[in-house]
């Protein structure tokens, strides 16, 4: 038989599904064949699963949180970190840095095209196969696929594409990059042509379950809602304001509904109409917070989207290690991570207001842990629960930590879409702009309890309505406090800058941590080129159709292109 086709069959099925599949136990590794395995439903959905495993891998929630954070100004170092990691903090980034090697990106898109191309046999062949299953399969192998190419454009712009499985000698899954706009063009109409056939649920409410609810059911696999806040993003790339806008309210309107649904069934108590939106509230008075407990310390949310989810109680080897090893590390022995918050965010707190963060902003307390004068510890998904007190004349957080590392990843939340619409709205004029102040005020009204419109919110609509730089610096202040170490804020930085053509706002914005080679960082990154990531050095090696970003052109890897 074909040899490679074999070892992939073999490396898949042993690395991905033991325990998950009978292949390997029906045939004769002799006589294992690819034909033989493509029949049944059950080999299209362990495959797809494989995809969600692989975004689960350590090398990939790393990278997803390194490449849309790291180079922005929210971190530092922390202590006993990697030199590639360092080096990629102080902006002094090589070719031959680990971090840049996006293979596991290409190894799950892989598997997606893997599902893609058989799915439709399968259903052909197999009658408990429904028509309807397997469009849902293709949605979510879709989802995931655009995902990664997602990252991809936006951490190093120009990459290679393609739909095609690598799943026989006839072809070499080695092609020339496409532009980012192309990339972009390109996952956009793939979402757009199978965005409605995603599920709904996975499993719908029990109304003889009190604590059961919808929400919590399904994201940790992706539904149509999670597919409509990837396409908002895409869309806000590519400043498509109204397919943006549209795509927001599709998901606005599904959490409208599951609210009502809460209304019915009396399990409204922890969520609350914001602005009309409903959110979960914060909790303060010496009580735990029930927004970051339920969104970051319990995971899976009533605002969820679509979070990348690590289940104790099914494996415990399958730990969010990117969490354990780069955010704070609390248990019984405290140590700082790999990387720490920046001072400036939260020093002062909570005697007095930061330049991001009010005094009575709860997001502050959750996302930073402060231990004596000097050291900033990054909170976020670390915590179980941040209990806060403002009983006394200051604010007196205390956390409980996680014991081990099997905190969700959170790809998207509804305070996310509501702050893309309210940039959408931005960029459509002025006659937008209320209806944008209404959704930032939204996320920032709930962060500070303001429960009653009016009623001790801190963000005035007087103040913005008559400027559309003091709208846009609004809403990406309020990003910025809202979604701080989730992986968003250096790809927020750029998306401005490659709308505005203007790199010196980044530049400056994001120097500001730095304490050597200020001058030269900030020269550096007005190249546009340079705030994309330079191709990985082994990868040059392999495709001869990659070129090198001309940020990190060196002798070494002109000579590797030539061969």
């Amino acid at each position: 038989m074909n040899t490679k086709i074999y070892n992939f069959l073999l490396l898949l099925t042993s690395y991905l599904f033991i325990g998950c599949s009978d292949f390997l136990d029906v045939l004769p590794l002799n006589d294992v064949v690819l034909e033989n395995y493509w029949t049944k439903k059950s080999d299209v959905t362990s495959v797809l699963m494989g995809c969600y495993e692989s975004l689960q891998s350590e090398d990939c929630i790393t990278r997803m949180g390194l490449w849309g954070e790291v180079r922005s100004d929210n971190m530092k170092m922390g202590v006993a970190s990697s030199q590639d990691l360092e080096q990629l903090v102080k902006e002094n980034i090589l070719p031959s840095n680990s971090l840049c090697n996006w293979a596991v990106f290409y190894q799950t898109i892989n598997r997606c095209n893997i599902v893609i191309h058989y799915a439709p046999e399968v259903q052909a062949e197999d009658p408990n196969y429904a028509l309807s299953e397997m469009k849902a399969n293709l949605a979510e192998a879709t989802f995931i696929r655009s995902l990664c190419y997602f990252y991809l454009i936006r951490a190093f712009r120009d990459v290679p594409f393609s739909r095609e499985p690598s799943i026989d000698d006839t072809k070499e899954y080695r092609v020339p990059a496409e532009s980012f706009d192309v990339v972009l063009d390109n996952i956009i109409a793939d979402m757009e042509a199978v965005k409605d056939d995603a599920q709904l649920y996975f499993r719908k409410p029990n109304p003889d379950r009190a604590q059961e609810s919808a929400e919590i059911d399904n994201t940790a696999r992706v539904t149509r809602p999670a597919m409509y806040a990837l396409l908002a993003d895409l869309y806000l790339w590519k400043g498509d304001w109204q397919k943006c806008v549209e795509c927001c309210d599709y998901v606005i309107k599904f959490k409208q509904d599951e609210y009502e649904k809460l209304l019915k069934r009396r399990l409204q108590n922890e969520v609350w109409l914001f602005n009309d939106i409903p959110l979960l509230m914060e909790k303060i008075d010496n009580a735990s917070g029930y927004a970051f407990t339920q969104i970051f310390g319990q995971g899976n949310s009533f605002e969820s989207l679509f979070e990348i989810t690590f289940d104790e109680g099914l494996n415990n080897n399958n730990r969010n290690n990117y969490i354990g090893n780069h955010y704070f590390n609390g248990g019984n022995n405290p140590s700082n991570g790999r990387l720490a918050a920046v001072d400036e965010f939260y020093e002062g707190l909570p005697t007095s207001s930061t330049e991001l963060f009010n005094t009575k902003d709860c997001r502050a307390y959750g996302s930073i842990y402060q231990v004596g004068t000097t050291q900033f510890y990054i909170a976020k998904y670390a915590a179980n629960t941040v209990v806060l007190n403002n009983t006394t004349s200051n604010w007196t957080p205390s956390y409980s930590w996680r014991s081990s590392n099997y905190a969700h990843w959170i790809v998207y939340r509804l305070t996310d879409v509501m702050l893309m619409k309210a940039e959408a709205l931005i960029q459509q004029g002025d006659d937008r702009f209320e209806e944008a102040f209404s959704l930032i005020n939204a996320v920032s009204r709930r962060a500070v309890n303001s429960f009653a419109p009016g009623s001790g919110e801190v963000l005035k609509y007087d103040t913005y309505k008559d400027s559309k730089e003091s709208m846009e610096q609004l809403v990406m202040e309020e990003r910025h406090r809202e979604l701080m170490f989730e992986g968003k804020r250096w790809f927020d930085l750029l998306r401005v800058a490659r709308r505005t053509g203007n790199t010196r706002d980044l530049a400056k914005t994001v120097t500001k941590k730095q304490l050597t080679n200020i001058s030269g960082i900030q020269i550096r990154l007005a190249d546009p080129n340079a705030l994309y990531l330079p191709y990985y050095r082994n990868e040059l090696k392999v495709n001869p159709y990659l070129h090198q970003n001309p940020a990190y052109h060196t002798g070494d890897d002109s000579d590797l292109e030539k061969n």
